[in-house]
Parts: C-alpha cells; sequence; structure tokens
C-alpha cells in the first residue's frame, strides 16, 4: 500500500464489538473495518451490508467465535452476491481458527489476522 491509496475496507463478524475495534486499530492503514457485526442471524443483513455499504467491501473475516455453520453460510451469501454482479471481484472470506484468541490474547489473534490478510491481499506490513 502506498501513502496515497486507501485502505482495503473489510467486514468484520466478531462476538466482541470492543476487540474488533482493537483489532481494526492494529490493522491500519492497509484496512479498515466498514461493518462490525456482533451476531449473524439472517442473510438479509449481509447483503445489506455488501449493496449499500461504500466503498464496497473487498473482504469479510469471522473471529473464532462462530460456528461452522454460520461460516458456511456467510461464504454461500458473499459468494452468490458476487456472482451476481458483473462488477464485483471476488470477496475473500477469512475465518479465525477458534481459540486463536483463547491461546495468546489480542497479540495472537492480530498476528494471525496480520499474516492471513497479507497472504490473501498481498500486503506488507
Amino acid at each position: 500500500m502506498t501513502a496515497t491509496s486507501s485502505p482495503i475496507p473489510l467486514i468484520c463478524f466478531g462476538r466482541h464489538r470492543d476487540l474488533g475495534q482493537k483489532m481494526e486499530r492494529i490493522l491500519q492503514p492497509h484496512f479498515n473495518y466498514t461493518a462490525i457485526m456482533t451476531d449473524y442471524k439472517d442473510p438479509a443483513a449481509l447483503l445489506a451490508l455488501l449493496e449499500n455499504l461504500n466503498p464496497t467491501p473487498r473482504g469479510v473475516i469471522i473471529g473464532g467465535g462462530f460456528d461452522g455453520e454460520m461460516v458456511h453460510e456467510v461464504k454461500d451469501v458473499v459468494a452468490a452476491w458476487t456472482q451476481g454482479r458483473e462488477d464485483a471481484e471476488k470477496i475473500p472470506v477469512i475465518t479465525v481458527p477458534p481459540g486463536t484468541f483463547e491461546a495468546g490474547g489480542p497479540p495472537a489473534l492480530a498476528k494471525w489476522i496480520k499474516g492471513e490478510l497479507a497472504r490473501v491481499f498481498e500486503v506488507e506490513w
């Protein structure tokens, strides 16, 4: 990322908003969260975010506190939304492994997220 480029917008699903905000500060200036969702009940809310956020999110991060069923549904919703739009690029869904936070607190979580974002978006920290 150059000094003149904008941060890459992401949607964050995390059980704890304060932790999500802390992670966002750590990920700056390369990334910013355009939305932090603390729960997931309905695909319509995610679709509304994908449709209405400006700039359009370029990735989704799901914290380790969500179950596999939710992760699968979010991946399906994002993939279907992307396929239905000619101008949309593929949006990666990054899933934090359960227990990452518990194993090492915020530093371990930040390290894992930064590593995965670097790999997916080819960002250097």
